[in-house]
């Protein structure tokens, strides 16, 4: 299935065709149209856009990403507990 969306500055993928072989975007100029990634081996490459829409490819989430989400769910518990502390005080 070809990708759909634009590349993602530090957003994990791994290519199905090439036996899921991962890569890291490490840079997309837009003016250009071109693409360089960070294979897991340390090797770089460049493409094209047309190229990253004919590749069947899946973003893959990175431990970044669940750390940030494990964070925003600890700052909400954190907010809620301080709505309860504010309420409590005005019914004093």
């Amino acid at each position: 299935m070809p990708m759909y969306d634009e590349p993602v500055v530090g957003a994990v993928y791994e290519d199905l065709e090439e036996d899921g072989r991962t890569f890291e975007v490490i840079a997309f100029d837009e003016n250009d149209g071109t693409i360089e990634i960070q294979y897991s081996d340390g090797s770089t490459d460049k493409m094209d856009l047309d190229d990253w829409y004919g590749m069947d490819l899946e973003r893959q989430e990175s431990d970044d990403e669940e750390d940030e989400v494990d964070s925003t769910e600890a700052d909400d518990d954190t907010d809620l507990d301080d709505d309860v502390e504010l309420d409590d005080e005005e019914e004093e």
